[in-house]
């Protein structure tokens, strides 16, 4: 049987320990001290105010309805801005790349022939906003941004409404649609607007209608960067009612070509939709219903079709049955 091994330790072994002990304990003290130095250095630091510029990306938006960006000379602007060293620090992470100008806010000022230009004063308070610091610590390096613009040809087009509309049962259009306005300006260079024949709305689609209403639909545009339309929105007038359908027991009536024709039945029934409010107004008289003798051998037909030469206005879906009628030539 193996004797337990047991360890000994001289008094100079207990020595030796005691001071690796002591080492690491200086150590851990002066690195704490120098990290808590390092951390009063940087708050001391970073609580002063620096001066530092940025680059930001300029996106021009929004020109004179009737003209187009066709170059930006300044992409980017330059701007320096005072803060605090915490606030820079805070910036670096989470500054704007990019800064988008609508042209139509401010003052377009021209230069030359096609060259125009706006003053950065008034975007200082745009950038001040921006990264959340006061007015007067911002300054560009620049005092305008310049631009090109060219100007477009205009003319006036027709404006189609998309609009899906599912109605209530018995619910329908009393009018055509009426769209206010009719025609839109469209603005872009010539080549460009000569293959514009209308345009449309951005579509919608209406459940369970049963009212007249006022639809806002805004006008789609496709080429933004090429074309401009004007007005952006467009007001399409629904004037609702209710329908119901109603029958007229109508005489087939002759014409110069058929006066000497007699039909079988010589009466039909019409059937119709007809708006609630109107359903009184429908007299059978309304109607005239004649046969069809147009390209016809009368000599080899055995009947001839019914066609509606007259009827109201404020009906629709109007249909005769019986659809075709025996006749006679009456000699």
């Amino acid at each position: 049987m193996e004797k337990s091994k047991k360890k000994y330790y001289t008094p100079d072994r207990f020595l030796h320990n005691e001071k690796v002990v002591k080492h690491r304990s200086d150590y851990i003290v002066f690195f704490t001290f120098l990290l808590i130095s390092a951390i009063f250095w940087l708050l001391i630091n970073l609580s002063k105010e620096y001066s530092w510029s940025y680059n930001m990306k300029i996106k021009l938006q929004d020109p004179p309805v009737d003209k187009l960006i066709t170059k930006q000379v300044d992409s980017t602007i330059v701007f320096n801005i005072k803060a605090q060293g915490f606030y820079l620090l805070k910036l670096g992470f989470m500054k704007p790349d990019e800064l988008v100008v609508h042209l139509k806010n401010y003052t377009v000022h021209k230069s030359d022939e096609n060259m125009y230009y706006i003053s950065t004063q008034p975007l200082k308070e745009r950038i001040a906003k921006l990264l959340d610091i006061p007015a007067n610590n911002v300054n560009f390096s620049k005092n305008t941004i310049s631009f090109y613009l060219e100007k477009l040809a205009s003319k006036k087009v027709k404006i189609i409404p998309r609009l899906t509309l599912n109605f209530a049962d018995f619910y329908n259009l009393y009018k055509p649609l009426k769209v206010k306005p009719e025609k839109a300006t469209v603005y872009s260079i010539k080549s460009v607007l000569d293959t514009i024949k209308y345009v449309y709305t951005k579509p919608m689609v209406i459940h369970n209608i049963k009212s007249s209403a006022d639809i806002s639909l805004e006008i789609d545009n496709p080429m933004k960067s090429l074309v401009r339309v004007k007005p952006r929105y467009v007001t399409v007038s629904l004037d609702v009612e209710k329908f119901t359908q109603s029958s007229s027991l109508v005489v087939v009536s002759s014409t110069p070509k058929t006066e000497n024709i007699h039909t079988f039945p010589s009466k039909v029934t019409v059937y119709y939709d007809v708006a609630l409010k109107d359903y009184d107004k429908v007299k059978p008289s309304d109607f005239l219903i004649v046969p069809d003798v147009e390209s016809v051998d009368l000599k080899k037909a055995q009947k001839l079709n019914l066609k509606i030469v007259k009827k109201p206005s404020f009906v629709r879906n109007v249909r005769v049955e019986p659809s075709q009628v025996e006749f006679i030539i009456i000699k």
